[in-house]
C-alpha cells in the first residue's frame, strides 16, 4: 500500500528545489580504528543505554535486541506537560563520510540527498506526509551544517567501536542537538540510533545509510524515512513490535500490539489477538518507506515528555 507516495514525491521535489543553502566543509581524517564487531545490529552507548537499528527485510538480524536494560529506565517518563505542535527546533548536523578519493560531483549528489532528508523529516515530524491523518509532534528540525569526511574505515561503519571513535571525532552540540551520520554503513542495516541520556554521550545520535535518503539507490528504503524512524528513537521511542504481544509494548497506549516486526506493507496484518490491526503506517515498525506515514498522540507526548526530561535540559 502505498497511497501517500505523491505526497512523498512532491516532498522531495520541493527539498531538491533548495539545494545548496547548507554550509558545507570538507575534512580528511585518518582511519585508525579497530574493526567492529560483525553482525551487531545493537550496541550499548558510554552509559549502557541500547540502541536500535532499522534493517532490511532479510537481514541477517531481522530484530535486533530491544534495548535490554533500557526499558524499565523509559516506561515511566515525567509527565511534562505537551509540547505545541512545531514549537521544538532541533539544530541538525549531517556528517558525511565517504571513502578516501570521492569525487566532487559524488559529494554534491550526497548533498541534495540531505537538502532533501530534511524535508522529508520535517513533513513527517510536521505531520504532513500521509494521505490519513498523523499527529503533528513539537519538533522541527534545521540543517545547522553538512561536513564530509573521507574516511575508508568509517565510511561502511556499524555499531561498535569505529562509530565510536567516528561520533567522538565529530560529534557537535549538546543534548538538544541532532547529529546524524551518513555512510554506506554495513550488517544490511538502514540505519541505527541512541536513546537520551541525562548526561550527553559522545556517541548520541543517528546513523543512517546514505542511499536510503530521498532520491538514494536503496529502492523502497529510500524516501527518506530511515530517518524518520532513528530520530523517533533519538526522541526515546521504542519499536511498535516492542515486547511481543504482552506486557507494556512500547509504553504507548494507542499503539496496537504486534507479534513481530512487519516488512513491506501487509495491509491487514492482525498478529495479535489483542484489539487492533498491527501498526503497519506507524513510524516505528520495519515496513517500507511508502508504507510509513504516522506518529500517534501517544507517541507524540511520549516524544515531548523525553524531550522535556532528557534533552532540554
Amino acid at each position: 500500500m502505498s497511497h501517500h507516495r505523491p505526497l512523498r514525491t512532491l516532498a522531495l521535489a520541493a527539498s531538491l528545489a533548495i539545494v545548496g543553502t547548507a554550509t558545507t566543509a570538507t575534512a580528511a581524517v585518518p582511519a585508525s580504528a579497530q574493526a567492529p564487531s560483525p553482525g551487531v545490529a545493537a550496541c550499548a552507548d558510554d552509559h549502557g543505554h541500547a540502541a536500535a537499528a532499522r534493517v532490511r527485510k532479510g537481514s541477517k538480524q531481522l530484530e535486533p535486541a530491544l534495548f535490554q536494560g533500557s526499558a524499565s529506565q523509559y516506561s515511566a517518563l515525567e509527565p511534562a506537560g505537551l509540547l505545541p505542535a512545531g514549537s521544538v527546533t532541533v539544530p541538525t548536523y549531517f556528517h558525511v563520510v565517504v571513502p578516501v578519493g570521492t569525487t566532487q560531483a559524488a559529494k554534491d549528489r550526497l548533498g541534495q540527498l540531505v537538502q532533501a532528508q530534511v524535508g522529508v523529516l520535517n513533513e513527517a515530524y510536521a505531520g504532513r506526509t500521509g494521505a490519513e491523518a498523523s499527529t503533528a509532534t513539537p519538533f522541527r528540525f534545521s540543517l545547522a551544517k553538512v561536513d564530509f569526511f573521507e574516511n575508508d574505515t568509517w565510511s561502511t561503519v556499524t555499531p561498535g567501536p569505529v562509530e565510536k571513535e567516528m561520533k567522538a571525532a565529530t560529534r557537535v552540540g549538546g543534548k538538544n542537538t541532532l547529529n546524524v551520520w551518513t555512510a554506506d554503513i554495513g550488517d544490511d542495516l538502514l540505519g541505527w540510533a541512541t536513546f537520551p541520556t541525562k548526561r550527553l554521550s559522545s556517541n548520541d545520535g543517528v546513523v543512517i545509510l546514505d542511499e536510503s535518503m530521498p532520491g538514494g539507490t536503496a529502492g523502497k528504503y529510500a524516501f527518506g524515512d530511515t530517518l524518520t524512524h532513528e530520530v523517533g528513537h533519538w526522541l526515546a521511542l521504542f519499536h511498535t513490535f516492542q515486547g511481543g504481544c504482552k506486557g507494556q509494548g512500547d509504553q504507548v497506549a494507542d499503539t496496537a500490539a504486534e507479534a513481530t516486526a512487519q516488512f513491506d506493507c501487509p495491509v491487514g496484518a492482525d498478529t495479535c489477538a489483542a484489539p487492533g490491526l498491527d501498526p503497519i503506517h506507524n513510524y516505528m515498525d520495519y515496513t517500507q518507506d511508502s508504507c510509513m506515514y504516522q506518529f500517534t498522540p501517544g507517541q507524540v507526548t511520549r516524544m515531548s515528555d523525553a524531550w522535556q526530561q532528557y534533552r532540554a535540559r
